[in-house]
């Protein structure tokens, strides 16, 4: 018979591997979003248009486009 104090510290390491990729994962979609948002607004798109599609206020996409195009030299990837 298996020890339940072995068996659970298994089972919670293993749920906190898969925090740990979930919070991965999470942290490079919202790379990637922030990156077509800079790319949109390239593209001509209004805040309002971006917003709607990225789940943020039309003021967060501005600060969004702000920060990201400070933080890469004001340099928007569009193609």
């Amino acid at each position: 018979m298996s020890n339940p104090i072995e068996k659970n510290a298994d089972g919670l390491a293993r749920v906190l591997d898969e925090i740990e990729l979930a919070a991965e994962q999470v942290a490079a979609w919202l790379d990637e979003r922030d990156r077509l948002v800079v790319q949109a607004k390239a593209l001509g798109g209004s805040h309002r248009q971006i917003a709607s599609r990225a789940e943020l206020s039309h003021t967060g996409v501005g600060k969004l486009i702000q920060r990201e195009t400070r933080s890469d030299g004001g340099a928007a990837d569009v193609g």
